[in-house]
């Protein structure tokens, strides 16, 4: 017996020992690749590391290093891809499609989602949730986002006195109220009852998650339990995770005696639960987990939460950005006001001058400003570079889009490049990703750009404030000091 114990601590030293040796040999790898490529050193990287100094940075890396350089981020090599052929070798593989380990801060909210799931699994999840986003399914959203607009609306006019105000918080709340109703099916009023347990639940996981993913500290597991934040996200994860499960067995229960698949959802958009022919997001997972689609109620969590995440900040950020925007430039304004009174009632139709200032806010301020995947592979081949496993690529939405070859005065507000694009590389400008890992709501999030625009675009006239917004390159692209706009009544 005490032969077989000795036998069995030896052997697991040799296991920890070849798994440590293999360990630095990948490493090894990884620092050999670093030297084929410029970038700036650590040091630069220490001083530039203010969230607010980071994108101005990172353009100037672009600058003086070309379309491909290397920065080492603690003990992770990132590769910065700004070049659409790169960008497209990278988001168009079947192949490259595991999330970097950046991602994995906001797992204990999302769990195993779309977001963050990869492989086989990534795949299924995928293949199943499509049909959530039909458009018979997104017809439904306008009224949701209708009725919530006029609350917006409502906000506006207690405000619109022509004097600066932050219209972000307005609009996250506005956001979250969508969000709430067509991922869950539920009415939360966020923005009536912005001090509700739930909707600061959501405000604090969010600041909680952007804190901690650029924090080299708090990125470290050791560190991060030790620090006050993890208490705070646990508490405030058992209110988000308890309350999604209470909607998913109250839907479930409402959904018991009704007689309907999925199928007849596609093809009649039929009316549920007595909601005004409004269909929850929840809905249909619960539909298709009753047809015996392999779903736990988990998974089904997991999924509503990450439609949550997704759904909430990235909308946001890109009204609001796209409404300080148009208050700057008043001819563009007053273009996209008298397209809005020719096609009221009409939105769901294309209004081509809004969703081109849309697509040149986005250019400017992409909601996402980065994205990574980790190389999961031994190496793959990039043309003359063999790029080893662990090297992290990061796709900048934010510097490819500023790149003066592709859009020629790069920092003006223009939404005629959109108006004619037809030569635009595919892979030019992505501000919702790109490739089997594209956002699969790309959709629902241009119909709620476009609702919200046009209804506050009927109701209001965008003036200047002085202040700019200081970009904080975080999860979600973000001001430091809000977004501040005039607003003034139209007759």
């Amino acid at each position: 017996m005490i032969a077989l114990g000795i036998f069995l601590v030896v052997l697991a030293i040799y296991l920890l020992k070849i798994d440590f040796f293999q360990r630095c040999m990948r490493f090894r790898k990884i620092i050999d690749f670093s030297f084929k490529l410029p970038g700036p050193p650590i040091t630069e990287l220490t001083r530039k590391a203010h969230k607010e100094k980071v994108l101005p940075w990172l353009l100037e890396c672009r600058q003086k290093y070309g379309s491909r350089f290397l920065i080492w981020f603690g003990k992770d090599l990132i590769f910065f891809l700004t070049h659409p052929e790169d960008i497209k070798f990278v988001l168009s593989s079947q192949e490259i499609i595991t999330k970097s380990g950046n991602y994995k801060v906001i797992k204990p909210w999302l769990g195993e989602g779309l977001l963050t799931s990869t492989g086989t699994k990534w795949q299924k999840n995928r293949k199943l949730l499509t049909p959530a986003f039909h458009f018979n399914i997104l017809k439904q959203f306008q009224t949701v986002m209708d009725d919530c607009s006029e609350i917006l609306i409502k906000k506006f006019s207690a405000v619109a006195n022509e004097e600066p105000v932050d219209i972000y918080p307005y609009i996250t709340l506005y956001a979250l109220d969508v969000i709430c109703e067509t991922a869950m099916g539920i009415k939360k009023n966020a923005q009536e009852n912005s001090e509700s347990e739930y909707v600061r639940a959501v405000k604090k996981i969010c600041e909680i998650t952007h804190r901690r993913s650029f924090s080299m500290i708090l990125r470290i597991p050791f560190f991060w339990n030790l620090s006050s934040y993890r208490k705070v996200q646990d508490d405030t994860l058992k209110i988000l995770h308890d309350e999604t499960r209470r909607v998913i067995q109250l839907r479930r229960k409402a959904l018991e005696n009704l007689n309907i698949n999925t199928s007849e959802i596609l093809n009649e958009a039929s009316s549920m639960l007595g909601m005004k022919k409004r269909l929850a997001f929840l809905d249909m997972l619960l539909i298709a987990q009753r047809e015996g689609k392999d779903l736990t109620d988990e998974h089904i969590r997991e999924e509503v939460d990450t439609f949550m995440f997704e759904g909430h900040d990235t909308t946001s950020s890109a009204i609001a950005f796209t409404i300080y925007l148009l208050s700057h430039h008043p001819e563009e304004q007053e273009i996209a006001y008298q397209e809005v009174k020719d096609y009221e009632g009409r939105e769901l139709e294309t209004m081509k001058y809004l969703e081109a200032v849309i697509k040149e806010s986005l250019r400017l301020y992409p909601s996402v400003p980065f994205y990574s995947r980790m190389i999961t592979q031994e190496k793959i081949t990039m043309g003359d570079l063999e790029i080893p496993s662990g090297v992290t690529l990061s796709v900048q939405p934010y510097i490819l889009h500023r790149d003066p070859e592709i859009f020629p005065k790069p920092d003006v507000f223009n939404p005629e490049r959109f108006l004619n694009a037809e030569n635009m590389h595919p892979y030019a400008y992505v501000p919702f990703s790109a490739g089997p890992r594209n956002c699969i709501g790309q959709k629902f999030a241009m119909l709620e750009m476009k609702k919200t625009l046009a209804k506050v675009l009927h109701h209001f006239e965008f003036l200047p404030a002085d202040e700019k917004p200081i970009l904080l390159a975080e999860l979600i692209l973000k001001s430091n000091n809000g977004v501040r706009v005039r607003l003034k009544k139209r007759n």
